[in-house]
């Protein structure tokens, strides 16, 4: 009888130990993949902060750029307004035009300009989509870790918060038409 009772109790505290063990792992797991879901919501934050820096620096460049353009032609009128002016006070100046190099207006800054809107508008794209899949990778991770989510309350994130979109893009999608782009 005693030989039994020492079996049972050693098994008993087996059974404990089993389970004291499966609640340790449990929690280590839960725990880690605690964790993660951390360090995805710190990712999706300073991804945001990142391409509000990168939308600022786009539209001061764009800005900056179209100033040089303005500075050009403002400078290109001062001159030609000059060069006007001179022709009419001098009888001689009219045949000197035809000899004259007059200034031009090079169009490689346009062509700058039109490449830098075009190279920081895709860069803008690129990390929108960036932080629109860090969202779903953090959505999928709390979904799929029921029982983390349980015990810390994780909530879902809407990705719409995080993208910067036009009034046009926002109107076809909710009308769900658009027209083709008028160039002229």
């Amino acid at each position: 009888m005693r030989n039994k009772s020492g079996i049972l109790v050693v098994g008993c505290l087996g059974f404990i130990g089993i389970l004291v063990l499966i609640g340790i792992i449990t929690a280590v797991v839960v725990w880690g993949q605690r964790g993660t879901a951390i360090a995805l919501d710190e990712k999706i934050k300073s991804q945001h902060v990142a391409n509000k820096s990168n939308y600022d620096n786009m539209w001061k460049r764009f800005k900056e750029m179209a100033q040089v353009t303005d500075m050009q032609a403002d400078d290109i009128k001062k001159v030609y307004t000059d060069l006007i002016a001179g022709r009419y006070t001098n009888t001689q100046a009219l045949f000197q035009t035809i000899q004259e190099q007059n200034p031009q207006m090079s169009s490689t800054l346009y062509t700058k300009l039109q490449n830098e809107i075009s190279s920081a508008r895709t860069e803008f794209d690129r990390n929108q989509k960036k932080i629109a899949d860090q969202v779903r990778e953090y959505n999928t991770h709390i979904r799929k870790h029921a029982l983390m989510n349980a015990i810390f309350h994780f909530e879902t994130m809407d990705a719409e918060k995080f993208i910067i979109t036009s009034e046009r893009t926002s109107d076809a999608y909710q009308t769900g038409k658009d027209n083709e782009v008028k160039l002229r």
